[in-house]
């Protein structure tokens, strides 16, 4: 989680008043990520305990990712699962995806549009 947010630190510009939404899971409240977050001028907000209703957007695509890649494969290891999930994001999800709450753009045109 910490290479994760780092790596998006390094590649994204992103505007300021930036806030981070995650559940209390141990790895988003490390004092490490903490601190990251802070030293970044984000702010971290969080889901309340037992609430996953917090997460509906993340909860949806991690849906739409199981129904629409990992259901249709079989994975014989890590390293396999890894290299498919990362092709359909990487390749498919963010790049030819349109989706109408975007405006018919997908996620990397629509990031790009962002002044």
């Amino acid at each position: 989680v910490q290479r994760t947010l780092n790596k998006a630190l390094e590649s994204q510009n992103y505007p300021e008043a930036v806030m981070l939404h995650s559940d209390q899971g141990s790895q988003y409240t490390s004092h490490e990520y903490e601190e990251t977050i802070r030293n970044s001028g984000m702010t971290h907000s969080f889901s309340r305990k037992g609430y996953p209703y917090h997460n509906a957007s993340l909860e949806s695509w991690h849906g739409h990712l199981k129904r629409e890649w990992v259901y249709q494969f079989k994975y014989k290891n890590f390293e396999e699962a890894y290299q498919s999930i990362f092709w359909y994001i990487e390749a498919f999800y963010n790049s030819k995806r349109i989706y109408q709450s975007l405006g018919y753009l997908t996620p990397n045109q629509f990031e790009k549009a962002i002044p």
